[in-house]
């Protein structure tokens, strides 16, 4: 075991097993915050990682022995509800980046108050437009979708279904319901499906 200090925090490398028998080496910090730093370090393997696009529910796998930027679907029913979880999680916390910093130039000393007014009503747009985002997002799912991700940008409104396809009456409810709760015209709302493989 060793213990390194990187700033003010101190993380601590670790090799563990799990229930399979094979182990795995991982990086510890003073936040409990976990970091895998090799699988299975009875073999070596080649470093690879799998992102996943939030919008288009495909999960992008490299490795340096494959192609750069390969596309492959999600696999079927775990990661159909992890890539809601997950989805959803970077949006919030993306908003909470952006809270943060409008936070920051509020309460500077150096601004004026026409600038900080400025910001003040970027905070509120923000605030509203999630309100938006779940208030669209709980009508869907109470339309009989298992789970909705509903994200507003500036020019356009994703929305990502659970379901392996939708009917022109589906598409027109979703359709219907995201304007009706973000006030964004048709031809800008984006609908996907979260297709399950297996």
């Amino acid at each position: 075991m060793q213990s390194t200090a990187a700033g003010s925090k101190t993380a601590t490398e670790s090799t563990a097993q799990k229930d399979d028998g094979t182990s795995y080496e991982a990086l510890i910090d003073d936040s409990a915050d976990i970091t895998v730093l090799a699988d299975d370090v009875e073999k070596e393997e080649t470093a690879q990682s799998t992102t996943l696009d939030p919008l288009t529910a495909e999960a992008n796998y490299t490795s340096p022995d494959d192609d750069t930027g390969a596309a492959i679907f999600v696999n079927a029913t775990e990661d159909t509800s992890t890539y809601f979880v997950q989805a959803k999680l970077d949006r919030e916390q993306s908003r909470a980046k952006q809270k943060d910093m409008l936070t920051e130039m509020i309460n500077n000393e150096k601004l004026d108050s026409n600038q900080k007014a400025d910001f003040a009503a970027g905070m509120l747009e923000l605030q509203q437009r999630i309100e938006k985002e779940t208030a669209a997002e709980t009508m869907i799912k109470a339309k009989g979708f298992n789970e909705a991700y509903v994200r507003i940008d500036d020019e356009t409104v994703d929305v990502v279904v659970s379901s392996e396809n939708l009917s022109d009456s589906q598409l027109a409810q979703i359709e219907d319901i995201v304007k009706r709760k973000t006030g964004v015209s048709a031809d800008k709302i984006r609908i996907s499906t979260l297709k399950k493989q297996g």
